[in-house]
């Protein structure tokens, strides 16, 4: 199955696909916004099924993670403060956490936040 990471910005995000064997399918730049995470969907899923992993920046992943979601795509909710490769990195860039969730996602090393699901979000605060 494919990995797909995105690095979630307020107004722009980067999202990498990866196969299984870490190679990458595709990466692009999109809007964080209804249009943009539509054209995510419709790109991702042109190469078949994946799973999604973003970070949990602030609330601008929640519209995001829910879109997945809603569209038939599991999507895991990180920890930034677990996911240390990319917070201690030298070279930082959306391009490059974008990779890195993908990989992390791909070998099973994402620390997951909370509940990733709406219903379960509500009835109780996330945790680390």
């Amino acid at each position: 199955m494919n990995s797909l990471g995105i690095d979630v910005g307020k107004k722009k995000c980067r999202a990498a696909l990866k196969d299984e064997r870490g190679d990458v399918i595709r990466e692009f730049f999109f809007s964080n916004n209804n249009e943009g995470i539509s054209a995510l969907i419709q790109s991702a899923s042109h190469y078949g099924k994946c799973t999604a992993v973003v970070e949990s920046t602030g609330n601008m992943w929640i519209r995001i993670h829910d879109t997945l979601e809603e569209n038939g795509i599991d999507t895991i909710l990180a920890n930034p403060y677990k996911t240390k490769i990319i917070a201690e990195a030298k070279i930082k860039s959306d391009k490059l956490d974008a990779r890195i969730l993908a990989d992390l996602l791909r070998a099973d090393l994402v620390r997951i936040l909370c509940s990733n699901k709406r219903v379960q979000r509500k009835e109780k605060s996330c945790q680390t």
